[in-house]
């Protein structure tokens, strides 16, 4: 972890432990079953660490600080859920998939990690009726396409963080770059971590 800390300089030895458990806990699941790719063997660094600059930007950080409640929505293996509820402990979390062993999984590493401010829900999103302060999410669909999604789960004020890699240009329609910012991960790790990826705050 010593290569990673002059980024971020305000989190505690208890957050990077619960981190690396974490990380720890997704490379045993993700020999059981597909989480991520077979092949992953950089789990703290290709799937964690680009959450994180989420607790750094100033105002990326204060919007989200004041959310109650953050829906993760088609979690996975719990990112970026699971990263988020560790770095923002005061903050309630529901990690939401629509496969029941990912869940399964989830649930584990949840309790394992015992992070009271998370539930695991496997259900499809259209039939959840709760509103959230935010929306999170990563790689689950276009990001046009996710926003839509988010529209009947989002309290009025809400706001999307949604974790992609690519072109600016590609990722956000012209539709959305009024109420998109565009945080370059790359250039926050001055380029030496998450290579061409984007976190894109949208807000209503």
């Amino acid at each position: 972890m010593q290569t990673y800390l002059s980024f971020f300089k305000t989190l505690s030895p208890d957050v990077w432990q619960h981190l690396e458990a974490y990380a720890a806990l997704l490379s045993e699941w993700n020999e059981k079953i597909n989480l991520v790719s077979r092949k992953e063997t950089k789990f703290f660094e290709n799937h964690i660490l680009p959450i994180m600059p989420l607790a750094e930007d100033f105002q990326a950080h204060a919007c989200f600080e004041r959310s109650k409640s953050v829906l993760d929505i088609g979690t996975g293996g719990g990112i970026p859920g699971i990263p988020l509820a560790i770095l923002f402990p005061k903050i309630s979390f529901t990690l939401l998939d629509s496969i029941r062993k990912k869940t399964v999984a989830v649930a584990d590493m949840v309790e394992k990690l015992a992070l009271p401010n998370v539930q695991v829900a496997c259900e499809r999103l259209e039939n959840l009726s709760e509103h959230y302060d935010a929306c999170v999410g990563r790689g689950v669909t276009a990001f046009e396409h996710f926003v839509s999604a988010t529209a009947k789960r989002l309290k009025s004020y809400g706001s999307v963080f949604y974790w992609s890699g690519g072109d600016v240009e590609t990722l956000v329609p012209q539709t959305l770059k009024r109420y998109t910012r565009v945080i370059d991960l790359e250039a926050f790790f001055r380029g030496r971590y998450a290579v061409t990826k984007k976190l894109l705050w949208y807000r209503k």
